[in-house]
């Protein structure tokens, strides 16, 4: 499995607002071939940052991913890595 890293600076810091910025991202990245599970997020240290976690069954899928978001959303950094090893908590 792959997993899209995305960063994205220049968001709203309302909650409301960014709450339904994320429910939309998750909508439109739900449809994309490939989807096994996302997280959407803001960061803790910078309110003016968000960042976005989605896992992806394969490399192609990924990148496709990548190039659909880099071709609709400005001031985005995304990356793309191979999930090696998968761990769970165990309580």
């Amino acid at each position: 499995m792959w997993m899209v890293i995305g960063e994205q600076g220049g968001v709203p810091t309302e909650a409301a607002a960014r709450a339904a910025q994320f429910a939309h991202m998750a909508e439109v990245t739900r449809q994309s071939p490939g989807f096994v599970r996302g997280w959407w997020g803001s960061d803790d240290d910078d309110p003016d940052l968000t960042h976005a976690l989605v896992v992806l069954d394969t490399l192609e899928q990924a990148r496709a991913l990548r190039r659909m978001v880099e071709e609709n959303v400005t001031g985005i950094r995304l990356r793309i890595m191979e999930i090696g090893v998968e761990a769970e908590g165990t309580s």
